[in-house]
């Protein structure tokens, strides 16, 4: 082995250290002892004074499996949706002509340029007069589309060969068949890549929902952990808990989908 191999994997495990470091030390303060920190090699190394006790009464004070559960099922029908929409928009612009496609496409790219502070007050106005105020609806409905999503799912459907499009359609292959049997499956790296964005953009939406949503048992992960944290302010054990608790779904979505996510990344700069 060369030593720039030898120091690229150095280097590499150096980086992977710095980065679980903090995740490390936040499972052993969840499970020390109310009031014992973990500052010392001693902290560390003491495994004997390890307790659930924290995660029991983080699930006992507070409602955190309820708001787990709402992210969960926000996220996968957001996900859901949102990759069916922004698919068939990305088909429509890549492989089908029609009039005016660029201003379309345009005008739907410019959207990332909105912020989403600049539309909380129409947004909530029209939640409130539709009576979704302190409803999943009312964070489900406007995470529907997303012009990021959009643009990137374009970008890979531009990459599907033209002679593929052009055989099938020989064949009496429609409109719908050709995004069916052709793109998708040639984009799937894409799309789940996409997917998991759009969960992980779901999932840590923090300001819709905690203007939207009013009462305790509606709320997400993202909105009632900090209500839960700011009342236990004082202990850090217990804080540590229940951002463990809400770290898992995401920790565990990244380990069972990160081939998808590798190949997704490998697979943007790939043209024809």
């Amino acid at each position: 082995m060369s030593i720039k191999r030898i120091t690229l994997n150095a280097v590499a495990v150096v980086l992977a250290l710095l980065f679980i470091f903090p995740l490390i030390w936040m499972l052993l303060v969840s499970l020390k002892p109310n009031g014992v920190n973990v500052y010392t090699l001693s902290d560390w190394i003491k495994w004997s004074d390890l307790t659930f006790a924290n995660y029991a009464k983080v699930m006992k004070d507070s409602q955190i499996l309820r708001w787990t559960w709402n992210s969960a099922v926000i996220g996968v029908i957001t996900t859901v949706v949102s990759l069916l929409f922004s698919s068939l928009a990305a088909f429509s612009f890549s492989k089908l002509p029609f009039k005016s496609k660029g201003l379309f496409y345009l005008l739907i790219v410019s959207g990332l340029l909105i912020p989403t502070e600049a539309i909380l007050i129409p947004l909530y106005e029209t939640t409130l007069h539709l009576k979704l105020i302190d409803n999943i609806w009312a964070i489900i409905l406007p995470g529907l589309t997303n012009p990021l999503g959009i643009l990137l799912l374009k970008q890979f459907m531009d990459g599907v060969p033209k002679d593929y499009i052009e055989a099938a359609q020989i064949d009496g292959c429609r409109s719908v068949n050709l995004w069916l049997r052709i793109c998708l499956p040639l984009t799937k790296s894409a799309m789940v890549s996409v997917g998991i964005f759009y969960f992980i953009l779901s999932w840590n939406n923090f300001l819709w929902p905690y203007l939207s949503i009013t009462s305790q048992e509606n709320m997400i992960l993202s909105a009632g952990l900090p209500t839960f944290l700011s009342n236990n302010i004082m202990s850090l054990n217990m804080i540590m808990a229940a951002s463990s608790i809400a770290a898992i779904p995401t920790i565990v979505v990244f380990i069972l989908l990160q081939k998808h996510i590798v190949q997704g990344v490998a697979m943007s700069g790939i043209k024809g």
